[in-house]
């Protein structure tokens, strides 16, 4: 899972002023050609396609490489060490919490960075977790997602609340709004072999765990099944969950596409880039293949056995790769794309796509090098950076609209 996202700070300076100016940028046609985007409808839904991105070749907007807050840094006791950090959040007070796989613990800081506390750990109780999937701030408190399907929610203060159990097949929750979540509930292909996709359910339920219904399907995800290998197929394709307000924004990364929903599970805007390059050479194909043989094997193993590398010489060749990796949308609207990478494609800096607030694609913004972004803010970016020591170090990066 990745996950992941974004939700109201309290550091929204001039948003007043920001939003016209950046929603006249965002529509502002260009004097070469025709115009960048187009908007339509079809039977009351609104589609909007972008031929090219409206900045042109330039990035209109920078994330900083230097760091405003690294939380590696800005103490010297345990709390300030991480390891397999999953995800960096900001609550609506501007403190920070870290999701610290490593230790199965949420810690929450201070917004300079100052250690407050901290909840979890290993465990099967209340308050406890086994393997740690997913956080979402929820209003003030704080959900948490085991692999289980079981959620706790936290107070502000990091207190215990009470434990949620809805659905033992939920791999995803957002939070709307108005105590409600919306959630995505996997129906998996049991029977499946070999190149199958995992369908999921789009379902609400309150912060009591009380509701649960659902409001459309998702694409799910591709798995690669044999006796032997249950695994990621080559350029995989994944659905993407994230939500602003009480919208919803789903993806199935078949296509440069996002889709608009209400909690209803209306459909209200297409967004889509149809002429975004997605398709793969043989070469790359082969290249994906081969990073699956380049893995780390236990003490004494000195190759993979006959049969997984039969499995993985097994796997389809696909034409086309995955449209993007990571969905996520900013405090303003505008929604932020990952392109896929492949795990032969790995390193170097992030190319986001960005689709402005009124569905139009704008441009890239880069992310420096080794930095995985979580959540996105006004003018910042939360996420981790891996240094070349492989300590990690959750960060806070100035963004420049």
């Amino acid at each position: 899972m990745t996950r992941h996202h974004p939700r109201a700070r309290v550091f929204a300076v001039h948003l007043p002023a920001l939003v016209p100016w950046l929603l006249l940028c965002a529509c502002a046609p260009s004097d070469d050609g025709p115009a960048a985007f187009a908007q339509r409808d079809s039977a009351g839904i609104a589609i909007i396609e972008s031929v090219r991105p409206a900045w042109g070749d330039s990035a209109h907007w920078q994330v900083h490489p230097e760091p405003v807050v690294d939380l590696a840094e800005s103490g010297t006791a345990a709390a300030h060490d991480f390891y397999r950090v999953l995800d960096v959040r900001r609550f609506s007070d501007g403190s920070l919490v870290v999701a610290n796989r490593g230790s199965n613990e949420i810690r929450k800081f201070s917004a300079d960075g100052s250690f407050i506390g901290s909840a979890g750990g290993y465990g099967e109780g209340p308050g406890e977790f086994a393997n740690m999937q997913q956080i979402e701030p929820a209003g003030d408190s704080l959900l948490v997602l085991d692999w289980d399907g079981r959620m706790t929610l936290f107070g502000p203060d990091l207190t215990l609340v009470r434990t949620l159990w809805p659905n033992d097949d939920v791999s995803e929750m957002h939070y709307l709004g108005d105590g409600l979540m919306v959630t995505e509930v996997v129906v998996p292909d049991i029977e499946g072999v070999g190149l199958v996709r995992h369908r999921g359910v789009l379902v609400v339920f309150d912060l009591e765990g009380e509701g649960g219904d659902s409001i459309g399907w998702t694409f799910g995800h591709e798995e690669y099944v044999t006796d032997i290998l249950s695994s990621r197929p080559l350029f995989g394709k994944n659905s993407l969950l994230d939500t602003h307000g009480d919208r919803i924004f789903l993806g199935s990364s078949d296509h440069m596409q996002v889709e608009e929903i209400n909690a209803r599970g209306d459909t209200l805007r297409v967004l889509r880039i149809p002429d975004f390059p997605l398709s793969l050479s043989a070469e790359q194909v082969e290249a994906e293949r081969n990073a699956r043989f380049d893995i780390p094997l236990p003490q004494g193993v000195t190759s993979l056995p006959p049969p997984f590398v039969a499995a993985i010489e097994g796997m389809p060749s696909p034409e086309r790769r995955p449209a993007y990796a990571n969905m996520l949308v900013d405090p303003m609207g505008a929604v932020w794309l990952l392109p896929h990478r492949g795990f032969s494609e790995e390193g170097g800096p992030e190319d986001w796509q960005v689709l402005g607030p009124n569905g139009n694609w704008l441009g890239s913004v880069e992310i420096p090098e080794g930095f995985r972004v979580t959540e996105l803010g006004t003018d910042e970016v939360l996420g981790v950076w891996t240094d070349e020591l492989d300590v990690q170090h959750p960060q806070v990066l100035r963004l420049s609209r």
